[in-house]
């Protein structure tokens, strides 16, 4: 009789523990499955052409297809683009049994007709079409690899969040708050060239927040921000602490709206709003658009500054292009180090010396001379013109645009010493 009650008792156990997996597992695949959809539908909603055809759960898995439509070069003219509808499969492993660490994994492949697969092969650079592999973490976080014969693309613990709703009567505008986070993202690209390019962002952020009232987008604002941006191509570029504060305001939220839907749509206008009239829309608000904050640190020192343009006119489209200066307010500020401005000068000149030189000419001139002289001559320029301040080791810019006339660091200057404002390290 002990016996036979300590086998019930392994059976019991064993039923019980099959129960709890098989439970986990149709919890687990459940919730899946609706954030996999919510993935679709967000996509969609957001300007990817992209359609959730079907979804078939089991118990310890399941597989989707997703028709996604790209735009690839045309048979006929490789100049212009053409829309392919590409069919993805999906397929998903979910529960406990998927592995100790994650919740569920996905791999997702193109399945391209025969039409199409030239097409595709020519578009991704070589006969692997892009496979990615997703990982969903029992907290909800994201790693995502999308392989192909261009790129390699790795994205480390991604979350979103999404508390932004549609605004009733509008296709575009949301209002809310919503934010992308991820902890490491490496983008490996090899172009026709055989140069390799490396993007890496560490620790990176992106939140929006919107608001709309009496048909006015109240609030705006997009910030960007990260622990460091590396970028190596020919050159290293490390940026610590990275930062971009975008904002908006007084804009027409019916002529965004209708804007965006263009936009998203491909087209140049909408019938139903001709753009003249959209225009209109749009500065009889009065809209404003600012940096409020553009900030990072390079290795001779710290960038830092803000930009504020504003439309102060009554609107008229037929003010005369001439005249259209003088209904604009703007501010500009910005200090950056000298050595940073120094460098990229440096590498933007050396690189036009050379590529001015013909054969056997290298040996007749000293490229790192001739470089040295020239930048020191553009940056006596750039201080004698009045266009950069120097306060120690740091170049800052002070200026002010008001009733199409321009002061800049304190001083009256002709509107063309805009364009010199630019920094060089941004045009490399």
């Amino acid at each position: 009789m002990k016996k036979v009650k300590k086998s019930g008792k392994i059976v019991g156990a064993v039923v019980l523990v099959v129960l709890i997996l098989v439970g986990s597992t149709y919890w687990t695949g459940k919730r899946v499955e609706q954030m996999f959809r919510e993935s679709v539908d967000y996509a969609a909603n957001n300007g990817v052409e992209v359609s959730m055809v079907d979804y078939q759960r089991g118990i310890f898995g399941a597989t989707a297809r997703t028709d996604v439509v790209l735009r690839v070069s045309s048979k006929e003219d490789p100049t212009t683009l053409e829309s392919v509808t590409v069919p993805f499969i999906h397929n998903i492993r979910h529960g406990p049994l998927s592995g100790l660490t994650a919740a569920a994994h996905i791999r997702s492949e193109a399945q391209p007709t025969e039409d199409s697969l030239e097409q595709l092969k020519e578009a991704f650079g070589g006969d692997q079409l892009p496979v990615s592999d997703t990982v969903i973490g029992w907290a909800g976080g994201v790693d995502l690899h999308i392989v192909s014969p261009k790129f390699e693309t790795t994205i480390k613990n991604l979350a979103i969040k999404n508390d932004m709703t549609l605004v009733e009567g509008f296709k575009r505008i949301f209002t809310g708050t919503a934010s992308v986070m991820l902890d490491n993202l490496r983008f490996r690209e090899k172009k026709d060239n055989g140069a390799i390019r490396v993007v890496e962002l560490k620790n990176f952020r992106v939140t929006v927040d919107a608001s709309v009232k009496e048909g006015v987008m109240d609030t705006g604002t997009l910030k960007f921000e990260a622990a460091r941006i590396l970028m190596e191509e020919e050159e290293k570029e490390i940026v610590d602490s990275p930062k971009l504060v975008f904002s908006l305001e007084n804009i027409d939220a019916k002529a965004m709206d209708t804007f965006l839907q263009a936009m998203l749509d491909d087209q140049e206008e909408q019938e139903s709003d001709p753009p003249d009239q959209t225009v209109l829309m749009f500065f009889q608000r009065k809209p404003v658009f600012a940096i409020q904050e553009a900030r990072g640190g390079w290795p001779e020192g710290v960038v830092a500054g803000s930009f504020r343009i504003a439309y102060t006119g009554d609107g008229n489209p037929n003010t005369p292009i001439e005249n259209s200066l003088f209904n604009l307010s703007s501010d500009l500020q910005m200090e950056l180090p000298r050595e940073l401005m120094m460098r990229h000068i440096n590498s933007q000149v050396s690189k036009e010396i050379s590529d001015s030189l013909e054969d056997g000419e290298e040996n007749e001139v000293n490229v790192e001379k001739e470089t040295t002289d020239q930048v020191g001559k553009q940056i006596t320029k750039l201080l004698e013109k009045g266009i950069f301040v120097e306060k120690g080791n740091t170049l800052s810019v002070d200026a002010h645009l008001r009733n199409g006339e321009m002061n800049l660091n304190g001083k009256p200057q002709p509107l063309e010493t805009l364009f010199e404002l630019i920094p060089p390290f941004i045009l490399n």
